[in-house]
């Protein structure tokens, strides 16, 4: 796959994921969150290089540093 491919592929993935989250009920919201910004970490590292992949690396470090802050929610202190 090219680069503009995997950069497409990565935009299409985050408004599938907005949409996804869209359409969930309030209860299941959370857990659908955290399973789409793990997938969106791990499937899109490649694309975390801030010199060449600006927006994409803005994108991945925001999602996790959500992820991190929702799981540090759910640990009981």
């Amino acid at each position: 796959m090219s680069l503009a491919d995997d950069q497409v592929h990565f935009w299409n993935f985050i408004l599938q994921a907005a949409e996804a989250l869209e359409a969930n009920a309030d209860s299941a919201a959370r857990e659908t969150l955290l399973e789409q910004l793990g997938t969106l970490n791990e499937a899109f590292s490649g694309l975390a290089d801030p010199v060449d992949h600006y927006e994409p690396y803005v994108v991945l470090r925001l999602s996790a540093a959500i992820t991190e802050c929702l799981r540090r929610e759910q640990t009981p202190d």
